[in-house]
């Protein structure tokens, strides 16, 4: 007889189905923060279950007052893989989003190398978008070939800052680092008053440039710097304009910084950085 499997949201008693799987992965997050997940109104998590038993997990963050669905946190019990499991559930969760008529865009972020993570991504029909490389500058003492100056002068005005971000339509990526981890298409949506009030933005001299700099925190804190360009050597005072805001906030471990593939070739050296596999983002629009 034909086992029946059954996607559901996850609530406070799934907990130990949940701790029950397999995944290989110590110190997962997603079992660390099961709670905060499953009450956030912005955070929703699905299981896949059999008789009982969670054979996969995964889910969706809103952004942008609910238009914008990134998929994400999916793991699947090493006993039961190459079975279908992760795409079933994300097929469900994907044609629920679908049929909400609040969303606009689903996407998912995985890395360029997880060719599994990709094939059940292309079965869920969102295309394949940009090539991006999150680097964490953790020793900006061997930074090299870049262009030194001025400290930028931060904008503290909410009114400029939204000026700055209407201003950008016209800059070298569509994707905006909405947090780390997190890129999503460039939308106004995406800058309410909070958001911009808990970011520090810097215009460089001759106002040709600015940046964004916002701690964020993904196990470790971070300066989270959004940068709409790739002359990130090029630009003088850049790398001092970030540094200055990490000096400011001594707790966190470094500047994570979302580089295009194009920014990533232009970096010189990459003994300051931290850096990860590169990743690679999909989406849809309804």
């Amino acid at each position: 007889m034909e086992q029946v499997m059954n996607v559901q949201p996850l609530t406070y008693k799934d907990r130990p189905a949940l701790e029950a799987m397999d995944t290989g992965i110590e110190d997962d997050y997603v079992v660390r923060i099961f709670e905060r997940l499953i009450e956030s109104d912005s955070h929703e998590l699905f299981g896949l279950f059999r008789e009982g038993k969670m054979l996969a997990v995964g889910g969706y963050s809103l952004f942008g007052s609910g238009k914008y669905a990134m998929l994400g946190r999916l793991r699947s019990d090493r006993r039961t893989l190459m079975k279908g499991n992760a795409t079933e559930l994300l097929q469900s969760i994907v044609d629920q989003l679908f049929r909400d008529p609040m969303i606009d865009w689903i996407g998912a972020n995985t890395h360029l190398h997880n060719l599994a993570a990709r094939r059940v991504l292309e079965k869920l029909s969102l295309e394949e978008g940009p090539v991006l490389h999150f680097l964490t500058l953790k020793s900006p003492e061997l930074l090299t070939d870049h262009e030194p100056g001025q400290v930028w002068e931060e904008v503290t005005s909410l009114q400029r800052k939204k000026e700055l971000l209407h201003s950008s339509v016209t800059n070298e990526t569509d994707i905006f680092p909405y947090e780390c981890y997190y890129p999503l298409p460039y939308d106004y949506a995406l800058f309410t008053e909070q958001y911009l009030e808990q970011s520090s933005f810097y215009q460089n001299p001759d106002a040709s440039r600015f940046v964004i700099v916002k701690n964020d925190t993904k196990k470790f804190d971070y300066s989270h710097v959004k940068y709409f360009w790739d002359d990130h050597y090029n630009q003088p005072g850049f790398f001092d304009t970030i540094l200055h805001h990490w000096k400011l906030h001594p707790d966190n471990v470094g500047c994570w910084i979302d580089f295009s593939a194009e920014g990533f070739k232009n970096i010189p050296d990459l003994s300051p950085y931290d850096v990860q596999e590169p990743w690679i983002l999909y989406g849809k629009w309804k």
